[in-house]
């Protein structure tokens, strides 16, 4: 099994506040969890001596973005997050890049948090959050 680092290789897209899709690969360093996850159902009858299980729909995931805080106007991850708070948007993540016949998972997903921390001597940190609004796609670009 081939395993990649979150940076340098994976695509992250999100959504802005005007509808444009933004790049913010160079500055997201963890993506998690995110892809599709479905739920179960007790399918057991009557007359059954063991559990059966099918699966139920699909769950409404949470997943989150973190990495190097920036606040270049336009591009930056500051000017791309702290204006979608609250609201609905697509996002797109490669985990191995995204050239043809990668892996894609896509969605409409609501960013419902934003935050920037920062410690002595350390880099500032941004981290938002997510949680799907509707079905996620597991394709390829």
């Amino acid at each position: 099994m081939t395993g990649y680092a979150s940076t340098g290789r994976s695509h992250v897209a999100v959504e802005d506040a005007g509808g444009a899709m933004r790049d913010l690969s160079p500055w997201v360093e963890r993506v998690g969890p995110l892809g599709r996850e479905l739920g179960a159902r007790d399918a057991a009858g009557v007359n059954d001596s063991v559990p059966r299980t099918t699966a139920g729909p699909e769950i409404a995931q949470e997943f989150t973005l973190s990495g190097r805080w920036d606040d270049t106007p336009g591009i930056g991850p500051d000017a791309v997050l702290s204006g979608i708070v609250g609201r609905t948007v697509a996002v797109e993540y490669g985990p191995a890049g995204n050239g043809p016949g990668q892996r894609r998972v896509s969605g409409r997903f609501v960013c419902l948090a934003y935050r920037i921390s920062s410690a002595a001597g350390e880099r500032v940190r941004f981290e938002a959050r997510f949680r799907q609004d509707g079905p996620a796609a597991l394709g390829t670009w």
